[in-house]
């Protein structure tokens, strides 16, 4: 049987443009505030911290992506990029160096 691995390794560049897109999309961040410093934080069980600058609080504040949001906002950046990705795929994210990668298997 023959099994396909593929990994999708963004940069943070792209990482902030997924982000920003998911954050307007769903209303998570207002008129006034904008894209501070980005982290992604853990080996196994990922999450994303983002800063965001602006907004009521001088200080801005602080929003965490858990895995399962990444993964949809990973995926929806590649949707919208025109870049391909098997449906049946197992999906998954990973870290790669100082980046984040998506991981598709087809077995």
């Amino acid at each position: 049987m023959i099994s396909e691995w593929r990994r999708l390794v963004f940069t943070m560049d792209e990482l902030a443009t997924a982000i920003l897109q998911y954050l307007l999309t769903t209303s998570k961040i207002a008129e006034k505030e904008s894209l501070g410093r980005i982290a992604i934080v853990g080996e196994q069980d990922l999450s994303v911290t983002v800063n965001l600058k602006g907004g009521d609080k001088p200080e801005g504040r602080t929003i965490e992506l858990k895995s399962e949001i990444l993964g949809a906002l990973l995926l929806t950046h590649c949707i919208r990029s025109k870049i391909p990705v098997a449906k049946r795929a197992k999906k998954s994210i990973a870290r790669h160096d100082d980046k984040l990668a998506l991981l598709l298997t087809i077995d």
